[in-house]
C-alpha cells in the first residue's frame, strides 16, 4: 500500500495543530446545527391531545367497555361524530372537521395548525420521512459530487443551501410547501454531514484519526441537548426554527479560508493546488515540509501508483481474479455496512422519536438523550483506540439490544425505569453508530469512499424513513411493538459484524487495488511458503534464492539463509505486493545446517 503509506507519513509530517482544528471546529458546529432539523418532529409536529368539535346538531361519539371485575372504560372517538339525519329522522356517522388541542405543552405546532389528526395523522411521520427520503436521494450525488468535484465544493454549496431554506421555511404558510422544503433540507443534509466527516478524517494525522473520527461526532449530543433546552423556551415552531437555524450562518466565512483535502487534490493530480494546502498547513502547524522536488516527486509518485493500480486491474490479471479483485471484496463490505446502517438508522431515530411511550416530558426526555450520548462519545474514543472497531460495535449492539427489548416487557406505571432502559440503550446505540461511520471510512479506499459512504447511507435514510411509522402509527395499537423491533434490530446489527476485518492500526486504502493487497496480506502468512523470491544485494552482485523458506508477516519479508549478509532486499512473486526494493538494510542471520534458522532483522 505504498501511495496511503507516503500519503500518511506526509500527515505525520505536517503533526496536529491550528490547520487541523479549523476542519474539526467547522465540521462540529454544522453537526451540531443539524439536530435541530434531523429531530424537530417531537417539537414541531408532536402528537397532541384533541377533541372533536361537532356541529349544532351533531353528538360526540363515545364508548363503553364493561368490565365485571374492574371499573368499566368510556372512550370517545375524537375523529367522529354523529348527527341527525332530518330525512330519514335518525342518525348519521361523519367525520370530524374541526378540533380544539390541547395547547398546554406547546403554543402553536404544525399539528394543531394544519389539523394533522385522524385521518391526516399519516402526515406526522411523513414530515420526518420526507427529510430522511432527501438524505436518501442526495446521498449518492452527493458522494459522486464530492468525489469528482471535491470536497470543499460540495461542502460550501450544501451548507448555504441548506440554511437559506431552513430559514425559508419558516414563513411558509402552505403546508405542500413545508413539506417540499423539507424534501430539499434532506437532499443537501449529506453534504454537511457525511462530506465534512470525510474531509475531517481526510486531514487527520493518522495516529489522531481514531480520536477525531469520534470526537467529530460530539457536537451532535451537545446540539441535542440545546434542541430540548430551546424548544422548551420557544413553544411556537416557527420562531422556534428560526432560532435554531440563524447560528448556523455564523461562521460560513470560515469557508473562505477552509481548503480542500489535499488527499483528494493528489489523487486527482492537482498536486500544485496540493503543494499550496500543504504549504499553508505547515504554516498553521509551525512545522517544515520537505523540500519543493521531493513534495512534487512524492504527489507524482502517488498519482503514478493510482494510474498504475488500475492499468493492472485490466491487464495484469485474468478475467476471474478481475472479478474477484473488484467486486467481490468491496461487495462483502458494502452489503454487511449497508445492513448495519439501515438498522443501526431505524433504531436511533426510533428511540428519538419514541418520546411519548418513554417519558411524559418530551423536553426533558430530549435533553437526557443528549446527555446520554455524551458517554458514548466519550467512551468510544478509548474503546476504539484500545480495542479496534469490529468488537466494539458488536458488543454496544447487543447491550442496545437486550435493554431495548427488555423495556417492552416492563410495566408502564414504571415510567422510571422504562426512562433509564431507553436513555441506556439509547447510549449504546449512538456509541455503535459513531463506530460505525469511523469503521466505514476506513474500510473504503479513498477513490471510492465517499461513493460507498454515499451507499450506506442510502440505507441509513431508509431505516430513519421508516422509525417514524413504527413509533407514531404501530406503537398506538400495540405500545411493547417498538420496542421489539428495535431491540431484534440492534441484536441483528452486531451479529452482522462479524464478517468484516479489524482496521485498527491500519493505513487508509486509497485505491481499490490497496483494498485487496491489505486483504491478501492480511491472509499471506499462511499462503506465502515457497512462493515468493527472495533477492539479496551483495555488493554490486544480486543472488537469487529461489525456493528459500519464506513467511510474510504484515509487509516484511522474513527469509531462512545460511549465513551473513548485508545489503538491499527485492520481493517477487504472486503473493508479493509487488517487485520493490526495501531501503533500510538488513542483516540476515543464519546458524549451520541441522540447527534452526533465525528470521531476517530489520
Amino acid at each position: 500500500m505504498v501511495t496511503t503509506d507516503k500519503f500518511d507519513d506526509l500527515l505525520t509530517k505536517l503533526s496536529t495543530g491550528w490547520w487541523n482544528a479549523m476542519f474539526i471546529f467547522s465540521t462540529g458546529y454544522w453537526h451540531m446545527i443539524l439536530v435541530s432539523n434531523v429531530l424537530s418532529m417531537p417539537f414541531v409536529a408532536p402528537a397532541l391531545n384533541h377533541t372533536c368539535v361537532p356541529p349544532d346538531n351533531g353528538y360526540t361519539l363515545t364508548s363503553t367497555t364493561f368490565n365485571p371485575i374492574d371499573s368499566n372504560t368510556t372512550t370517545v372517538n375524537n375523529c367522529r361524530y354523529y348527527t341527525n339525519d332530518t330525512e330519514g329522522g335518525g342518525f348519521e356517522e361523519k367525520a370530524c372537521s374541526d378540533w380544539i388541542y390541547d395547547n398546554s405543552t406547546y403554543t402553536l405546532t404544525l399539528t394543531s395548525q394544519f389539523d394533522l389528526v385522524c385521518s391526516r395523522e399519516y402526515i406526522r411521520p411523513t414530515y420526518h420521512s420526507l427529510y430522511m427520503f432527501g438524505t436518501f436521494v442526495g446521498a449518492p450525488i452527493n458522494g459522486l459530487t464530492s468525489d469528482r468535484f471535491g470536497r470543499k465544493t460540495t461542502l460550501s454549496l450544501g451548507i448555504l443551501t441548506y440554511f437559506f431554506i431552513a430559514i425559508s421555511s419558516c414563513w411558509l404558510t402552505s403546508l405542500p410547501a413545508i413539506l417540499t422544503f423539507r424534501f430539499i433540507l434532506g437532499f443537501f443534509h449529506p453534504s454537511i454531514l457525511q462530506t465534512g466527516y470525510s474531509l475531517a478524517l481526510e486531514v487527520c494525522e493518522p495516529k489522531y484519526r481514531s480520536i477525531v473520527g469520534v470526537l467529530a461526532s460530539f457536537p451532535w449530543a451537545i446540539g441535542t441537548m440545546i434542541w430540548g433546552g430551546v424548544a422548551y423556551l420557544i413553544r411556537d415552531w416557527r420562531w422556534l426554527q428560526l432560532a435554531v437555524n440563524i447560528p448556523g450562518l455564523l461562521i460560513v466565512p470560515i469557508l473562505l479560508i477552509l481548503d480542500e483535502s489535499p488527499r483528494w487534490l493528489i489523487v486527482r493530480g492537482r498536486f500544485e493546488k496540493a503543494r499550496k494546502t500543504l504549504d499553508k498547513a505547515a504554516r498553521w502547524n509551525h512545522v517544515t515540509l520537505p523540500p519543493q522536488e521531493e513534495l512534487h516527486s512524492l504527489m507524482h509518485a502517488i498519482r503514478q501508483e493510482v494510474i498504475a493500480r488500475v492499468r493492472d486491474k485490466i491487464s495484469s490479471i485474468n478475467c476471474r481474479e478481475l472479478k474477484n479483485f473488484v467486486t467481490h471484496k468491496l461487495r462483502t463490505i458494502t452489503c454487511i455496512l449497508c445492513l448495519k446502517f439501515f438498522l443501526a438508522s431505524l433504531i436511533f431515530h426510533g428511540i428519538a422519536l419514541n418520546a411519548v411511550n418513554f417519558s411524559t416530558n418530551p423536553f426533558l426526555y430530549m435533553i437526557l438523550s443528549g446527555v446520554a450520548e455524551v458517554p458514548a462519545y466519550v467512551v468510544s474514543v478509548p474503546i476504539v483506540a484500545r480495542c479496534g472497531r469490529k468488537w466494539p460495535s458488536i458488543v454496544f449492539c447487543f447491550i442496545s439490544g437486550l435493554v431495548i427489548m427488555a423495556v417492552a416487557f416492563i410495566p408502564s406505571d414504571m415510567k422510571v425505569l422504562v426512562l433509564v432502559l431507553a436513555l441506556m440503550g439509547r447510549m449504546c446505540i449512538t456509541a455503535a453508530n459513531v463506530i460505525l461511520y469511523l469503521y466505514c471510512v476506513e474500510l473504503y479506499p479513498t477513490e471510492v469512499r465517499l461513493q460507498g459512504l454515499g451507499y450506506c447511507t442510502i440505507f441509513s435514510r431508509a431505516g430513519s424513513m421508516i422509525s417514524p411509522f413504527i413509533t407514531e402509527l404501530l406503537g398506538p395499537v400495540n405500545p411493547s411493538a417498538p420496542s421489539l423491533v428495535f431491540g431484534l434490530g440492534a441484536l441483528v446489527a452486531g451479529l452482522a459484524t462479524l464478517p468484516l476485518p479489524e482496521t485498527l492500526n491500519r493505513k487508509l486504502p486509497d485505491t481499490i487495488a490497496d483494498l485487496e493487497n491489505s486483504h491478501r496480506s492480511h491472509h499471506s502468512k499462511n499462503q506465502c511458503q515457497g512462493s515468493c523470491r527472495c533477492c539479496l544485494g551483495v555488493g554490486s552482485g544480486v543472488r537469487s534464492l529461489k525456493g528459500c523458506r519464506t513467511i510474510v508477516i504484515g509487509q516484511i519479508i522474513r527469509c531462512g539463509l545460511q549465513g551473513g549478509v548485508e545489503g538491499g532486499l527485492s520481493l517477487e512473486g504472486p503473493h508479493c505486493d509487488s517487485t520493490r526494493e526495501l531501503s533500510l538494510p538488513f542483516w540476515v542471520w543464519g546458524e549451520r545446517e541441522g540447527h534452526p534458522t533465525r528470521a531476517l532483522e530489520e
